[in-house]
């Protein structure tokens, strides 16, 4: 949580200075260099197949195209919205859990669901509207 508050922050702050496509290609360099150190201390034992690797291809796909979205969004609005609309994240995988993965969501879950969708709208909303 407290570091992806502060990524949040910290892309806003380098899209200013290099653009989103740059902070963007930067961003993934980076975390390969450090990826592979991770890798090379901490990787598990399974084997690794060609099957296997789409898992991680598909993640890749997904999260290069919402970092570089989040990028190019923060040069039009503002940091805490567009981080907003990014902590809605949660929705989608629920969705994508209850109807792919055949998960279920108890009464309280759904609750808490509802609570977090509703604080995140209003944190997103202007304070000018409730004026």
């Amino acid at each position: 949580m407290v570091t992806l508050g502060v990524s949040n922050y910290l892309y806003k702050r380098s899209v200013e200075f290099l653009g989103p496509t740059n902070t963007t290609f930067f961003y993934y360099m980076f975390s390969s260099v450090l990826a592979i150190i991770v890798w090379v201390l901490f990787r598990e034992k399974e084997r690794v197949t060609a099957a296997s690797l789409i898992w991680p291809a598909m993640l890749a796909i997904f999260l290069f195209i919402s970092v570089w979205t989040f990028n190019y969004a923060v040069q039009f609005i503002d940091i805490s919205v567009a981080s907003t609309i990014r902590s809605l994240c949660f929705v989608i995988t629920i969705f994508l859990a209850i109807f792919l993965s055949r998960e279920h969501l108890t009464t309280k879950d759904w609750i808490a669901v509802v609570f977090a969708v509703f604080a995140l709208i209003l944190f997103g909303v202007p304070e000018s509207k409730f004026k």
